[in-house]
């Protein structure tokens, strides 16, 4: 069970929200407080959008929630959430790939929505 304890400081509180507009003016996907992977996946979108607004917000979100707290929760994350099977397309159209790439103990799918797994950041795959 992830420590959510810095959901009692106003001020962290006003940190996410800040992020979650930030992702909803950049993506158009709205994540929510009440999500019990909220920082694992506030992480993974600034991962993605290298965007410098949205990662200021998130240090200084970090720097309420203890930066050691969240990176521990961030590799304790099951490897059942991450897909099995994933979509590469190829030549012939789309196809489905069971290759899985194993790094630091778990399996990750190879491909992902098109993608080919590039390593992980702080726990969290990245495909590209």
């Amino acid at each position: 069970m992830a420590d959510k304890s810095w959901m009692l400081n106003p001020k962290a509180i006003r940190h996410a929200n800040e992020c979650i507009h930030r992702i909803k003016e950049l993506e158009g996907l709205r994540l929510k407080l009440s999500q019990p992977d909220f920082l694992p996946q506030l992480h993974h979108y600034v991962d993605k959008l290298n965007d410098r607004q949205l990662g200021d917000s998130y240090a200084q979100l970090l720097g309420m929630a203890g930066v050691g707290a969240v990176v521990r929760n961030l590799d304790a994350e099951p490897a059942q959430a991450v897909v099995a099977q994933a979509q590469a397309v190829g030549d012939e159209g789309t196809r489905v790939s069971d290759e899985l790439v194993h790094v630091e103990g778990k399996s990750y799918p190879k491909y992902r929505n098109g993608r080919e797994f590039k390593g992980l950041f702080h726990g969290v795959p990245r495909y590209r």
